[in-house]
């Protein structure tokens, strides 16, 4: 099968329309942003359109410079600011608007096997993980060195 690479700014917009239109929509990750819950080039994901945004939701958003990333929500304001982090990031955080959040991921395909993260195990471990910000960093040279060998 051909892999066909489309420029962000084309793909994620199309993304994006089809989002807003209700259609789901899966794509293949780029980046190491997101591990080790989703490593990039390996991994897919499943995108409905946004309902409800909750902290813990890993959401597809729009952000006031172009760009596009899929990160992890970790607050949202009253006022209606998200601010969003990477699982695989030590610091650095990314705020939007809460009308700029495209997409929720409610599946990871991962080796053709379907993950729900919103399944009471992957809850769990992504709030274990944010109490780890402090060692995260370890961690993650660890994961690299080791687990990403055998991906």
């Amino acid at each position: 099968m051909k892999k066909l690479v489309l420029p962000n700014e084309i793909l994620m917009g199309e993304v994006e329309r089809l989002l807003s239109q209700g259609t789901a929509v899966t794509i293949m990750t780029k980046g190491s942003s997101m591990m080790p819950f989703i490593v990039g080039e390996r991994d897919s994901v499943v995108l409905n359109p946004y309902g409800e945004p909750k902290v813990g939701d890993i959401a597809l958003a729009h952000l006031e410079n172009g760009a596009y990333v899929l990160h992890r929500i970790i607050d949202i304001s009253s006022s209606g600011i998200v601010t969003l982090m990477g699982d695989g990031n030590i610091r650095g955080t990314e705020k939007c608007h809460i009308s700029r959040l495209c997409g929720k991921t409610v599946s990871v395909i991962r080796k053709g096997r379907r993950c729900n993260p919103d399944s009471d195990t992957w809850i769990f471990m992504a709030k274990l993980w944010r109490r780890l910000l402090p060692v995260r960093g370890y961690l993650l040279a660890i994961y690299r060195r080791i687990f990403i060998k055998l991906i």
